[in-house]
């Protein structure tokens, strides 16, 4: 086997190797958000985070991106759905390959939640990773690092009746603490506002 050979293999196993380590990280991760969210007044929706995958598309192979969903713990329940909260959806976007490097989108959705059925599933992703990258059916715009995102007429129904939603980013790698994780994520995703 040729040097090249050998070492575009070596380079294969060492790129898969980087990527356990961080799903390995990424787990605690996300279970820190949830042991130190609650602490912060947020409880998770859903156990797990919300993912796309596909065997049909190679893209879909690898996941890269990943939301856990929140809600303040002190929202009165709502009515029609268990175990969810009649107030905003905070969404945590973990995106490992859209950048430069990997970023965390602090988010706030504000649903009509009269439509809805069940609480959102893994693969129900789409419906909380579109509105800030489809522009056929959001009207998306930045200003000083803040992200606003509007559902055009005939996306509000698709969408499970969102009605808009806020986002910042801050890097992956700037969280580093348990106090960051209270500081940075929590409170700046309670300090997110929609007008």
């Amino acid at each position: 086997m040729s040097t090249t050979t050998t070492n575009m293999g070596q380079n294969i196993s060492n790129a898969v190797y980087v990527l356990r380590e961080t799903y390995k990280n990424l787990n605690l991760l996300f279970s820190e958000l949830d042991r130190i969210g609650e602490k912060e007044g947020f409880i998770p929706i859903t156990p797990r985070f919300l993912r796309w995958k596909s065997d049909l598309d190679y893209d879909g192979w690898l996941i890269s991106n990943f939301i856990k969903l929140y809600q303040l713990e002190k929202d009165p329940p709502l009515k029609n759905i268990p175990h969810m909260k009649d107030g905003y959806l905070y969404g945590i976007e973990i995106d490992l390959g859209e950048n430069e490097y990997p970023i965390i989108s602090l988010i706030r959705y504000n649903f009509d939640y009269s439509g809805w059925t069940r609480i959102p599933t893994v693969s129900d992703h789409w419906v909380f990773w579109d509105p800030f990258r489809v522009e056929k059916f959001f009207k998306i715009t930045e200003s000083n690092g803040l992200w606003t995102s509007i559902p055009l007429e005939k996306a509000r129904e698709r969408y499970w009746g969102i009605k808009n939603a806020v986002a910042k980013e801050i890097p992956l790698l700037s969280i580093t603490s348990p106090e960051d994780i209270r500081t940075k994520i929590f409170q700046e995703l309670e300090n997110l506002s929609i007008n």
